[in-house]
């Protein structure tokens, strides 16, 4: 049996023995405490003992059952593919709202709240962004998509306490930006401001991206707007949107006055 035999034959022995699996998690317990614990025959509790026993999530001590280091990495490990699949579950709507081939990792979506816009309140989802920055000592972003009417409110929410702000603007994007009127106003005085920092560059997906120091989020823009947005405070979350920016950064040009000016205003 190969490697990925062996991985297959024991997610299933979790997906149909996690109850024992977690129950001996909490304590060891000998098979008439397994077999009343869990509400069981003797005879399935001997044969699942017996599975376990041979998988090596288990080992008798003093007369009691009880996880190995194995075992219990191994329910962790299951545990976590939950989660993620859990919360791809809830940003299915989100998700679908997506190309085929947008790079989320699914550790970013173990845990995340998730909202989507409604007829009704169709600003709904910005403002979990807005209330995301408006706290944050720093925020790093990816925008290569924008509502030119949000880009003023963002920037003072996100700067109204002294917030430290760097963001990545997609290249098709800024040339728009720059070459309308207002937005091309507000892109200035963010260059003006001190605790700004902007750059052009390549955005290679279609969700914008932002992360906290202690949160990470990305909106999705379908045709119509908005459509949803999906906020995450996990380590892991945070991590892999930090990682995004950074290897976005490296290649990225700081944008400056100058540099600015020198792209076509049609105003």
């Amino acid at each position: 049996m190969n490697g990925d035999e062996t991985s297959a034959q024991l997610s299933r022995l979790l997906v149909r023995r996690s109850s024992f699996v977690r129950a001996l998690a909490e304590r060891p317990r000998d098979k008439r405490g397994l077999a009343a614990d869990l509400d069981t025959s003797r005879s399935t509790v001997d044969r699942v003992v017996r599975d376990l026993l041979d998988a090596g999530f288990v080992e008798r001590a003093d007369g009691r059952y009880r996880l190995t280091c194995v075992g219990r990495c191994a329910l962790g490990a299951y545990d976590e593919c939950l989660d993620s699949l859990r919360g791809v579950q809830a940003a299915r709507d989100l998700l679908s709202m997506l190309p085929t081939d947008a790079p989320l990792d699914p550790a970013f979506l173990a845990g995340a709240s998730v909202h989507t816009s409604t007829p009704d309140i169709p600003d709904s989802a910005i403002r979990e962004l807005f209330s995301s920055v408006e706290s944050a000592e720093r925020v790093y972003g990816v925008a290569p998509v924008a509502l030119v009417g949000q880009l003023r409110p963002f920037y003072e929410t996100a700067t109204e306490g002294g917030t430290v702000v760097e963001m990545i603007i997609a290249d098709e994007l800024l040339d728009r930006l720059a070459a309308a009127p207002d937005s091309h106003a507000v892109i200035t005085d963010q260059l003006r401001h001190e605790s700004v920092t902007l750059y052009r560059g390549e955005a290679p997906f279609r969700f914008g991206l932002w992360v906290t120091e202690s949160e990470a989020g990305v909106v999705v823009y379908p045709d119509t707007g908005v459509g949803g947005v999906a906020r995450n405070d996990t380590e892991a979350a945070v991590e892999w949107a930090t990682e995004q920016f950074e290897a976005l950064r490296e290649n990225a040009e700081r944008l400056t006055l100058d540099s600015l000016d020198g792209v076509p205003d049609d105003g």
